[in-house]
């Protein structure tokens, strides 16, 4: 990405013959979005230029062609098995647009602030630094959000580029871009009038949402609900709660309350998400008393500090020792593994999980591990 420099964008602009105030216009835009520390973008044209792309791929992008036609569909959909039960529907975006969402990401959104109660999806922040702050609570509040990237809109995206002082059709272009159409969803509108959209192909009757899969949606939710998690910080300071969010999953610790008293300030919660389109999901909901376990994204938070189930422990030491003592093949096929290669990276990643938040205790089943020489299939 080149740098910014106004006289020299200028002064190459008058020797390929444009017009002064044209010129003078672009320089002062660029200025202005240079001013918030992100590059300089004026057009869907520069943008596929920047990202080494073609300009009709990304026209075809934004202009939902795929949708209802019989093209290359811009998404392959999946479904993963939730550790919670159900199904999670992952969407993979086509390979050009990909490597747009990936730019974007990497070159615009990951500039942004996002709220420091936000935990996910920030470099040098973990699951352990979602947990440490509610350690040692007497009370805990464990709210899910329902959907939760398929109720950010087009809409609020669009308003997170313009926030930048990005042009409003680029700003559009890229809400596009980062977003996809969901058959099933209902919500608000863009106004769908022909005098609303200086470009016709993008008059569309559906609203897209965030696509969980794409590499702009993670940063997008985070920026998207950082006026929201300020407002929950805010209510939770008042009523002495610590806020933290991972993702969709939003908890809230206590260390004097009563049931009584967090059943209402759930009511007031669920009323500040309403007030954004967000629902809580019911059947996620947990009041967990005192002298009860408390985890918080996986993690035991009943201490001063997180740390690991005993039952993730004892699963990890289980397994290692029955690899030594019965051989590798025997105890996959004991345990209905359906490859080695598939059982080495389960008990690797496994391994790699526990040493993140207990060195020690990571460190003792690594070297067991190891005298394994397990095969491991890196992606």
């Amino acid at each position: 990405m080149n740098r910014w420099i106004p006289n020299t964008y200028h002064r190459n602009g008058l020797i390929q013959g444009y017009d002064k105030t044209y010129l003078k216009n672009l320089v002062q835009t660029g200025n202005i979005i240079s001013g918030t520390h992100h590059p300089v973008i004026f057009t869907l044209g520069h943008l596929s230029k920047c990202t080494n792309t073609q300009y009709d791929d990304l026209h075809s992008f934004v202009s939902r062609k795929d949708y209802l036609s019989e093209i290359e569909p811009h998404y392959r959909t999946f479904n993963i098995k939730k550790r919670t039960g159900g199904y999670r529907n992952i969407h993979v975006p086509h390979p050009v647009l990909k490597i747009v969402q990936s730019w974007i990401a990497r070159n615009i959104l990951r500039q942004v602030d996002v709220h420091d109660c936000a935990k996910a999806y920030k470099v040098g922040e973990s699951i352990y630094d979602n947990a440490l702050p509610h350690c040692g609570a007497q009370w805990l509040l464990k709210l899910d959000i329902k959907d939760f990237f398929s109720n950010i809109s087009e809409r609020q995206v669009y308003y997170v580029f313009r926030k930048m002082n990005y042009p409003a059709l680029l700003s559009l272009e890229m809400a596009k871009l980062c977003t996809k159409v969901d058959h099933l969803r209902v919500g608000k509108r863009w106004s769908n009038t022909e005098k609303n959209y200086a470009v016709k192909e993008y008059l569309f009757d559906k609203v897209g949402s965030l696509p969980q899969g794409a590499p702009t949606s993670p940063a997008l939710s985070n920026i998207v609900f950082k006026e929201l998690d300020e407002l929950l910080f805010m209510l939770s300071l008042n009523h002495e709660a610590c806020y933290t969010r991972y993702a969709d999953d939003l908890t809230f610790s206590f260390h004097s309350s009563s049931r009584a008293e967090i059943i209402a300030f759930k009511r007031l919660v669920s009323k500040e998400l309403l007030k954004f389109g967000f629902n809580i999901n019911p059947k996620k909901t947990r009041i967990v008393p005192p002298g009860a376990r408390k985890i918080v994204t996986g993690l035991i938070v009943n201490t001063h500090k997180p740390s690991i189930p005993k039952e993730i422990r004892d699963k990890v030491k289980a397994d290692l020792y029955y690899c030594e003592k019965y051989g590798v093949i025997n105890h996959c096929v004991k345990n209905n593994y359906k490859s080695i290669i598939g059982f080495s990276n389960h008990i690797s990643g496994m391994i790699s999980f526990i040493y993140s938040i207990d060195p020690v205790q990571g460190g003792k089943f690594k070297k067991v591990y190891d005298k394994l020489n397990l095969p491991l299939f890196v992606l």
